[in-house]
């Protein structure tokens, strides 16, 4: 699997003012953990750079090519958190964690939704209820994402994650019974009945009216959805 590069330099400042000058920068404050090393390596990233990763989804397994300024070395990692600032929609940090070839990882991996469901041809909706699957695989093993077919899919029917195929190598925690993606009906509202009042011969109107009055009533219709199988 070819894996993306990445360039990352290490910084010696730290502390919210230090974080704040590098964002200003186009840099993005890191580090890099794993438990194959005694200290944290405190890491600077280009935004740009960053970004243009994250955009082609193949973040999985990255090649770090760390330069201290005085020698380039290059660490198999994958990115284990990203923190935002949702006001200024910007990323302002973001955790690596370092892994070996030979060590399982635990990791959430994307669903890729696959195909156009029959059902939603026929005027279902598509409702998608799992975005994301947590997996465990040796780093060679990785994929980029789990892919969902949903061509097939009729009204009333759904996917699960047991579903969905799987790699070699690859072991899915998520419950296989968690529904991925499912075509519903639209909602529909049935129309208020109204029940006349019989008047009373010889009374005009519905004065001295001998009979019941059935009130309005307005009633909401559940999406259906199939029975089920983080």
């Amino acid at each position: 699997m070819k894996k993306p590069k990445l360039k990352v330099g290490l910084r010696d400042n730290t502390g919210k003012e230090s974080s704040k000058k590098f964002r200003r920068e186009g840099l993005v404050p890191g580090v890099l953990y794993s438990p194959h090393d005694k200290e944290n390596l405190i890491l600077k990233v280009k935004k740009d750079e960053l970004s243009k990763l994250l955009s082609a989804k193949s973040h999985g397994l990255i090649d770090l090519e760390i330069d201290d300024g005085k020698e380039k070395v290059s660490r198999l990692a994958v990115i284990k958190d990203l923190q935002y600032n949702t006001l200024k929609k910007q990323i302002v940090h973001v955790d690596f964690y370092g892994v070996t070839l030979k060590e399982k990882l635990t990791l959430e991996v994307d669903i890729e939704l696959i195909g156009e469901p029959i059902g939603v041809k026929d005027g279902g909706i598509l409702q998608v209820e799992l975005r994301k699957v947590e997996i465990e695989c040796l780093p060679s093993q990785m994929p980029d994402s789990l892919k969902a077919n949903l061509s097939s899919l009729k009204v009333g029917e759904h996917i699960s994650v047991g579903d969905m195929e799987i790699p070699e190598g690859v072991e899915v925690l998520t419950a296989p019974d968690r529904i991925v993606a499912a075509v519903v009906l639209p909602t529909k509202k049935e129309e208020v009945v109204e029940e006349e009042v019989e008047g009373v011969e010889g009374v005009e109107g519905v004065e001295g009216a001998k009979g019941e009055e059935e009130a309005a009533v307005t009633k909401e219709k559940s999406p259906s959805s199939a029975p089920k199988k983080e």
